[in-house]
């Protein structure tokens, strides 16, 4: 007998064969000619992160891919690592500095960027061991780290060569601008909340006339950086406007009112002030239009010198307040209105962002998309699902240059060096020492950094050693092109498609095969998990609570292809149950074994009828859980896994084994029933494998070799998946044991509806099509004891005996003679109360489908849906009509 504790304890297990896996190098790949690689790049984390339930779903999937082809022979390589994180980093360091009464630039660049290094060491990296509770099957030999020498080289490079080719240039543009901070962000940095703000009525004086042109804007402030005033070409309200001048207030500045078809005349009052240096679409029309760029603010978000004494040192805000106060002084303020607007707020510091014209570096990136968009279209670049390539095109094709350079001091540093002799610049692969078109040593480095996602947008590349190891090395040679990219939707221009493009350029092919989605995870509510919100799920809590095999089955079982999770943390009590199913199906049958024992091969073995079906129902699940996984369709997958092994093993095959396990030691049905179970068992656990890492290798390890498996490796996370090729086919059987479970199902069923006690026997009447008699026939035990019969009578001319209630099937119509073992009357009462409701529910479905508009505009899955509900419908009031009409008898 294999002993088993009463319950699954995780803690007892999880850590003990994760070390197992690490100390046996059973998640390490090297370069093996004689194998096919299959690679996973992991998205890094930040450094400073923390394991969130995002990370959870979409880590799980990468793991249960990684597993699954490992499992199928592949060398199988999840590259780890983790993102420098340039501002999340280095505010976590400032905020520690702001405890102690100091700030970096009272400690200086050199210092303070080792405190950083000295942070990292100590806190970075904590997710990554946060990851190995989860079961995480990396290859941590290759851990890299965007700002490890190898990878820094990398960045260096691309920087250079991208600069000799003009790609990269430097100029002034408008930017993200964190004032807190005091940088330039990214798009994916900024996070557009919406508020409730005012829009502000007043009117600039016509020069040489006693005309106004009233204007309507929401920032008064950026008022003293407005170089125009434009109104739509058609407007007839303003056309006679055109082309004369107004007299901006308080800085007594002359600007054109210009025409241009940007500007909506139902919006404000159809005349708009234009700052190009402070708004994005100012920005363009101010390009269009050869307008001055006034800068009228500071990196801090107070008014410039350029401003106005008034105005000077004033926070843009306290200016927005006098703006509007000596407006009213002047005569010229009209009214406010309260505004429902979205503005951009920093996702880093929580401020409201500043468009802002500065002088920053920028990667030219229409050159680099146009071979990235064409590998869409072609279809050589396979997105899953497949709406996103529609998004990833779209903003290709729109592509803005890609602004790389941070005021910060965390990241690598441009390697760029001004001269103070000549008005040109230096770069290189090497730090210069001298100037390297004058030859003067009186150089500067930039004092910027690249933005992070310049060195993350190297990942297929940089963690093999490219380019330091030359153009044919062999890491990068057998691991790129890397064959799925499991990633989130939000980060496809940032990150994915960035990839993409780095990769033509440099290798003249993708980066990865396919890109698969994750879904978002939200709340019961449909809202994204956030820590404003506090909706969020901490992934390690609920680890620690029902382990992480449930953790892992619950996010992937819940997660469609694209789209949204809709997960509480009670869903986790599904994945909690399913492992203490398959741990309970274990004890019943260890109970039978010993660790040694010797299993009969199945060849020769004369198998049941059921045992035959559960063989082929591995087959089937075996072929489905593949096929599915090969479509990316991971919750299918686990879904017909769970259905496998708790309806077909445990609700069907250990039930139908418990006769012959009852039998004494020995005896030969009893070796071929443990023989059957044995070897289905190891299969499913095989199938959970990916899913489940732990509970599975626990099992696997107690339970004997079964001989049909072949040799058994150190680990089932190296044992071979199954081949549904190798498992016994028995198509035929499978089809008539269905037959029998139908009746089975059908009597349980009617059974539950009368409320009869699970003890109380009955007999059962079965009509049974001719081709299916013997089937039946020879399976009357079986419905005996599963359907709890005490007696069964079937074949083709069995009729309905008086008050009977009945259950139909393919073939098949069993009747149960019900007189005396329940109240009649309340029967009646009961089936007529269900008719009336299913009716209800049925008549709802027609009004649907007869609606020619709702039949025209609903989806096509919807329709398919729609009509099912109703067949199902239909099936049930038929059946309930069957039997009042029997209990009327």
């Amino acid at each position: 007998m294999i002993e088993l504790e009463p319950s699954y304890d995780h803690k007892q297990y999880e850590k003990k064969w994760y070390r197992h896996s690490l100390e046996n190098k059973f998640f390490s790949a090297p370069v093996d000619s004689k194998k096919v690689p299959y690679t996973i790049l992991m998205p890094p984390p930040n450094v400073t992160s923390q394991l969130h339930m995002g990370h959870g779903l979409g880590y799980s999937i990468q793991d249960l891919f990684i597993r699954w082809k490992r499992m199928k022979g592949f060398n199988a390589c999840w590259l780890p690592g983790t993102d420098h994180a340039g501002i999340a980093t280095q505010m976590m360091v400032e905020k520690d500095l702001e405890k102690e009464g100091t700030t970096r630039w009272e400690m200086g660049r050199e210092k303070f960027f080792q405190r950083l290094v000295d942070w990292k060491d100590k806190y970075g990296g904590m997710i990554l061991e946060q990851f190995k509770t989860m079961g995480f099957s990396c290859d941590w030999d290759r851990l890299a780290y965007t700002m490890d020498p190898k990878l820094s080289e990398a960045v260096r490079y691309v920087f250079v060569e991208l600069y000799k080719e003009g790609l990269i240039y430097r100029g002034e543009r408008l930017v993200n601008w964190d004032t807190v901070l005091q940088t330039a962000i990214s798009d994916d940095e900024v996070e557009s909340k919406e508020i409730q703000g005012i829009l502000y009525y007043y009117r600039y004086p016509i020069d040489g006339t006693d005309e106004f042109i009233p204007i309507a804007t929401t920032r008064p402030e950026t008022m003293l950086g407005d170089t125009a005033v434009a109104v739509n070409p058609e407007d007839e309200r303003f056309k006679h406007l055109i082309g004369k001048q107004v007299r901006l207030p308080f800085v007594n500045r002359l600007i054109p009112i210009i025409a241009d078809e940007y500007v909506k005349s139902e919006f404000g009052t159809g005349a708009v002030k234009i700052t190009p240096a402070h708004d994005p679409n100012d920005f363009e029309i101010g390009k269009r239009h050869k307008l001055p760029f006034i800068n009228v603010m500071t990196p801090t978000g107070t008014m410039a010198e350029n401003t106005p004494a008034p105005f000077q040192g004033l926070d843009r805000f306290v200016a927005r307040k006098e703006v509007i106060k000596q407006m009213k002084a002047l005569g010229l303020f009209d009214e406010e209105k309260s505004y429902k607007t979205t503005v951009p707020h920093s996702e880093r510091s929580k401020t409201i962002i500043e468009p802002r014209l500065s002088l920053q570096w920028f990667v030219s990136m229409k050159q680099l998309a146009e071979p990235a968009a064409e590998a869409a279209r072609s279809g050589e670049l396979q997105f899953h699902p497949e709406s996103w390539k529609k998004t990833y095109l779209y903003w290709l094709d729109n592509i803005q240059d890609w602004c790389i350079s941070r005021q910060l001091w965390w990241g690598h540093r441009i390697p760029i060096w001004y001269c103070s002799d000549c008005p040109e610049v230096t770069t290189g692969l090497e730090d210069p020492t001298q100037c390297a078109h004058c030859g003067s040593k009186k150089i500067r480095q930039d004092e910027d950094v690249l933005d992070t996602w310049f060195s993350s947008w190297l990942w297929p590349l940089s963690p093999f050693g490219w380019p330091s190891d030359g153009k044919n090395s062999k890491e990068l040679e057998y691991f790129n092109p890397t064959d799925v990219l499991v990633t989130a939707p939000e980060i496809i221009f940032l990150w994915v498609a960035r990839m993409v493009m780095v990769n033509l350029k440099f290798k003249q092919r993708l980066p990865f095969k396919h890109v698969y989605f994750n879904a978002t995870v939200c709340d019961k509510q449909g809202r994204k998990f956030s820590k404003t919100l506090g909706n969020g799920i901490d992934p390690l809590e609920v680890v620690d609570k029902h382990g992480a095999d449930a953790v892992r089955f619950t996010a992937i079982s819940l997660a469609p292809l694209g789209g949204r999770v809709r997960m509480d943390i009670e869903d986790f009590e599904n994945g909690s149950r399913f492992v203490n199913k398959i741990w309970n199906a274990a004890r019943l049958v260890f109970q039978h074994l010993d660790g040694n024992q010797k299993l009969p091969s199945l060849q020769g073995l004369n198998l049941t009828l059921a045992e035959k079906w559960l063989l082929h129902r591995l087959r089937e699940a075996t072929e489905k859980v593949d096929r599915h996984l090969e479509s990316f369709r991971v919750n299918d997958a686990v879904e017909e896994l769970h259905h496998f092994i708790w309806g077909a093993f445990c609700d069907w095959g250990l039930e139908c084994a418990k006769t012959d396990l009852a039998l004494p030691a020995g005896h030969k049905d009893k070796e071929r029933a443990l023989s059957v179970l044995v070897y289905v068992f190891d299969g499913a656990l095989r199938l959970a494998h990916p899913v489940m890492p732990f509970v599975t290798e626990e099992l696997w390890q107690k339970m004997p070799q079964h001989p049909d498996w072949g040799a058994r490796p150190a680990s089932i996370c190296v044992a071979s998946f199954p081949d549904a090729q190798k498992i016994p086919s028995y198509e035929e059987e499978a089809k008539q044991w269905k037959t029998v479970q139908d009746i089975v199902s059908g009597i349980r069923s009617v059974r539950a509806q009368m409320g009869l006690p699970p003890k109380q026997e009955l007999p059962a009447h079965i009509r049974i099509d001719e081709s299916l008699a013997k089937t039946v026939a020879e399976a009357e035990e079986w419905i005996k004891r599963l359907a709890r019969a005490d007696k069964v009578v079937s074949g083709p001319q069995v009729g309905r005996p008086g008050q009977s209630l009945s259950a139909v099937g393919k073939g098949f119509e069993v009747y149960l003679p019900v007189q005396g073992l329940i109240d009649i009357d309340k029967e009646r009462k009961r089936l007529a109360t269900e008719e009336q409701r299913l009716q209800k529910i049925l008549d709802g479905i027609m009004g649907k489908l007869n609606n020619a508009s709702f039949v025209e505009r609903a989806p096509e899955e919807v329709l398919v849906q729609t009509r099912a509900q109703k067949s199902n419908m239909e099936e049930q009031l038929s059946a309930i009509r069957t039997n009042l009409k029997a209990l009327a008898d």
